[in-house]
């Protein structure tokens, strides 16, 4: 009896440890965009007659060691308020030991660079994505330093939380004025990713589900009908992820003859053993009823991304 007994104690113990690492957010700290174009770090790309950028975060990393302590400073701020956070520049170097020739800032081709982004993102899994801008204007030996930081939803890109200001005449190295000026002003940008998040854990995350026909597959999602029911293939499938998702949470995103969007679908966000879900597994869920309905292959599409899947009916 006293075995048991420990062993449910042991049991207990370790689901309560598990749901208190989940209780706080992972984030990543990037460069801004926006600073990476300022200083020269973007590589362009005609894509179809749009400029696309892809950064050059190992470039950056490299010839401008501030950024990387402005990083470390900000990851700092996170860690004393005990998040859990992901460390960009020892992806890279991971990703590089493994795939050097698929870096995005070392891949020859557009979409290789691209789908190196992805995998970045793939790899560190974060829950939040916190971006940081800075300019500095020397004055004489002192220098004034305007920054923005902002939070956003790594599976979605939607803002979370944002705080800019201007630290003025200072002599402290950029990263420790940043360190301090973000320390003092970081309660409430913290408190907003906090109760983000707990929405997301309560409510289920948010991704993007997306079926394209293949020209071969022959079907139009919006006119032709599955069954007897005389339902339409894009009407099909959303029924299917509407009565999946968290409270049946889904909006109709693009909707065409060869393409269907479901936007803002609420995923359960731990499964029964309490591991996060991820968007891929449980979108396998409409792919296999859809294929068992029409008869028609679904495979896994192009561009997936950690809050985006794709497939493709074929």
């Amino acid at each position: 009896m006293k075995r048991i007994f420990s062993l449910f104690l042991l049991l207990t113990f370790a689901v309560v440890m598990k749901a208190q690492q989940a209780a706080m957010p992972t984030i990543i700290v990037f460069p801004a965009d926006s600073w990476m174009n300022d200083h020269g770090f973007m590589k362009t790309f005609n894509n179809q007659g749009e400029t696309e950028y892809i950064p050059k975060y190992n470039e950056a990393f490299v010839n401008t060691r501030e950024m990387g302590s402005v990083i470390q400073s900000i990851q700092k701020v996170f860690e004393e308020r005990k998040f859990e956070h992901e460390d960009l520049q020892s992806i890279l170097k991971d990703m590089k030991r493994e795939r050097a020739e698929e870096l995005a800032n070392a891949a020859d081709g557009y979409e290789a660079e691209k789908n190196a982004m992805d995998e970045l993102m793939q790899q560190a899994r974060p829950d939040i994505r916190v971006d940081v801008d800075y300019a500095v204007q020397m004055v004489g030996p002192r220098k004034n330093i305007s920054y923005t930081i902002k939070a956003v939803d790594a599976y979605t890109s939607e803002q979370v939380s944002s705080v800019e200001g201007t630290i003025s005449m200072t002599m402290d190295p950029t990263d420790l004025a940043l360190r301090k000026a973000v320390a003092g002003n970081c309660d409430d940008f913290c408190d907003r990713i906090i109760e983000y998040y707990k929405d997301l854990r309560d409510n289920g995350r948010k991704i993007v589900v997306v079926f394209r026909s293949a020209p071969s597959a022959g079907i139009n999602f919006i006119k032709d009908e599955i069954g007897d029911d005389g339902d339409t293939y894009d009407e099909f499938l959303y029924s299917w992820v509407k009565k999946h998702a968290v409270n049946q949470a889904c909006k109709k995103g693009r909707k065409t003859a060869k393409m269907v969007e479901f936007k803002a679908v609420r995923i359960p966000f731990f499964d029964e053993s309490g591991e996060p879900i991820e968007a891929e597994d449980w979108a396998k869920g409409v792919r296999k009823a859809f294929k068992a309905e029409t008869g028609f292959k679904v495979s896994k599409g192009q561009g997936n991304t950690l809050g985006r899947v794709n497939f493709l009916v074929e």
